[in-house]
């Protein structure tokens, strides 16, 4: 693993690239603080615009992936963290909107199956949805690693992982749009395209991200990782290097014989039938050389061949990288299953042939002579833009409707609401220590800075009175702290509570809801459209549901606190199903040693600050000293 980079920080580093970018391509704009990419001036006779994203650190995707006949936008995070669901909004609008539209196109979101980029663009396309009348937003998401199926004879909820085959869907959705096709036939095609793409990927060592110390080589000499994630996650299984013909041959099998309920036994049959057409699709993870590139592909195809597997497309290169990560993916897509589980009619081919000016693809590039770029001017007028779209609609006024809640029908003061805010930040606070190291036997170990970076954002607003909870209703004191949350926590678990809290203020608009129990199940509704957990899988639900469903019975609020405490601890030695934990093998740890999951630990030890907050009310208030 090398530890040596010309840019030995990431500060910076990822707007740096963006700007790259943008420079070898006339017709992409960039917006600085939102790191999106997209096309100023998009064809006109499309109806939908294809956008996707993710983490930085997998260039060239998706900024390069930007241009005519591919994606309308893109939108990168921090190197390996999914971008914030502001981010994403503000790309939604810039496809919809580029061009001087006065009426927002429709948009397709392709999103690889990693719960943080899947929490963050769902939280954005609901926020979509609220802020701009008549928009259609619909989502494709790409889970290609087959890796992880049904590695331990159980079902996985988290499902395979997205890799590279995100580009070949990019590419022919991108094409298919550019003919002018509904949003509805690019869903469903998308979906079908997913359902019969297969991907694998291999590291001879994980990455390196510039500015951290270098670490003990994951893999010895003699190693290598078969399954090996695009953020350094754990593959399926390490072994013996014993040339390249061996394993390729064993990752070829992988895919061939990969099943699970997740893809549907289509998958399986698809490669029965030895004349079906497939496409041939390799990645290069950004740290193998070119010349063993050209060697790996010329034996994966001898190795089809043998199978009397043709491809019919071959498509090389590095499509989406691991930063310099030695390695490389293989992904086969099945034309002819596609053709029989969706549409005869549906040219692919002349879909993957289409012409694109997304520099990263095979396509023609068109370049305007003599023009100078200026992207702080574009910047300028890609701000001008995002307020241009924010006056056709009122802003929402954050002061309250010159009523108190007492008399739109809600029992708790707003004394008592704000003095359970305050106690729950401090609780998360006393808490820290505890999330960390919890977080670091199974997760990254940030969740404990993630929280406390809330609370302390929360209790400032406070003080400096940026908000005033006497002086706001309801609705929008909860989506304020929706707001600051998903804004300063970011990542997963900013995403779930942003998600919750958005929904909770809908339910909770003006007036206040009559029936209580109807609001708060809604709301859960809403967060579980979102994520597949459920109580009993190791996660922030199964502290946040009892909380819920005790409230929505009528229990006092400090009764609802207590089911969130107990099922916290009910998550002690829990084996983990969902989110990054759950790629990690449980085995090597002793699931019956495990700590009370992090995220509801948290959840309970929010609860519990409100509850007591809320029950000390005024008299509370008085003894912290605010009026």
């Amino acid at each position: 693993m090398s530890s040596k980079h010309l840019f030995d920080s990431t500060e910076g580093l990822v707007l740096k690239s963006l700007r790259g970018a943008v420079r070898c391509n006339p017709a992409l704009r960039l917006h600085a603080s939102s790191k999106a990419v997209y096309i100023a001036s998009p064809s006109p006779k499309t109806k939908v615009a294809v956008i996707s994203g993710g983490g930085a650190g997998h260039e060239p995707a998706h900024a390069s992936y930007t241009g005519v006949g591919m994606l309308a936008a893109s939108v990168s995070g921090d190197i390996f963290a999914s971008p914030s669901a502001k981010q994403i909004l503000n790309t939604i609008k810039f496809a919809a909107f580029a061009g001087g539209n006065d009426i927002a196109k429709d948009v397709l979101v392709v999103c690889n199956n990693y719960t943080g980029d899947r929490l963050n663009f769902g939280l954005a396309i609901e926020k979509a949805r609220a802020e701009i009348p008549g928009i259609r937003v619909e989502t494709v998401i790409v889970a290609d690693d087959v890796s992880l199926l049904n590695v331990d004879g159980g079902t996985s909820l988290v499902g395979p992982r997205g890799l590279a085959g995100n580009i070949l869907v990019c590419k022919i959705l991108g094409a298919l749009a550019e003919k002018g096709e509904s949003l509805k036939v690019l869903k469903e095609f998308g979906d079908a395209v997913v359902a019969n793409l297969a991907s694998i990927g291999v590291g001879l060592d994980h990455c390196h991200v510039p500015g951290r110390q270098k670490g003990t080589s994951m893999l010895n000499e003699i190693e290598c990782e078969i399954g090996l994630g695009l953020h350094n996650e754990p593959g399926v299984k390490k072994k013996e290097l014993r040339g390249a013909e061996e394993l390729i041959e064993e990752m070829i099998q992988l895919i061939l014989t990969s099943k699970g309920e997740t893809r549907g036994e289509r998958f399986v049959e698809v490669f029965n039938n030895t004349a079906d057409d497939v496409v041939l699709f390799v990645n290069n993870l950004g740290g193998m050389s070119q010349l063993e590139v050209g060697a790996i592909v010329d034996e994966i195809i001898d190795q089809l061949e043998k199978l009397n597997i043709i491809p019919c497309r071959i498509y090389v290169a590095a499509y989406m990288t691991s930063l310099n990560a030695p390695g490389f993916s293989i992904s086969i897509l099945n034309i002819s299953a596609i053709a029989r589980s969706y549409r005869s009619d549906m040219e692919i081919y002349s879909l993957l042939d289409a012409s694109t000016e997304a520099v990263a693809w095979i396509g023609v590039r068109k370049w305007p002579n003599n023009r100078r770029r200026d992207l702080e001017r574009e910047d300028r007028e890609a701000e001008l833009m995002l307020s241009d779209i924010a006056s056709q609609w009122p802003t929402i006024d954050h002061r309250n409707t010159n009523r108190s809640w007492d008399e739109v029908g809600c029992s708790i003061s707003a004394a008592s609401i704000e003095g359970g805010i305050r106690l729950a930040c401090k609780a998360v606070l006393r808490v820290e220590k505890e999330l960390t190291e919890y977080d670091t036997i199974l997760g990254d170990g940030d969740c404990g800075e993630t929280m406390a970076a809330g609370a302390h954002e929360i209790l400032r607003n406070l003080e400096s009175k940026e908000f005033i909870v006497t002086e706001m209703s309801l609705s929008i004191l909860l989506r304020r702290v929706s707001d600051i949350m998903e804004n300063t926590m970011g990542g997963t678990i900013g995403a779930l509570f942003g998600i919750f809290l958005s929904s909770l203020s809908a339910q909770v608009g003006d007036p206040l809801p009559k029936n209580w129990p109807d609001a708060l199940n809604k709301t859960m509704e809403d967060l579980l459209k979102y994520t597949p957990a459920k109580p009993g899988d190791r996660t922030l639900i199964d502290a946040l549901h009892p909380f819920c469903e005790a409230l929505s019975q009528g229990k006092p609020i400090d009764d609802a606190a207590r089911a969130a405490k107990s099922g916290a601890e009910r998550t002690r030695g829990m084996r983990p199903r969902l989110g990054r934990a759950a790629y990690v093998a449980t085995s090597e740890h002793g699931s019956e040693k495990l700590p009370p999951d992090p995220g509801a630990w948290a959840v309970a030890a929010i609860l519990d600050g409100l509850s007591k907050g809320i029950a000390g009310g005024e008299e509370l208030m008085e003894k912290i000293g605010i009026n």
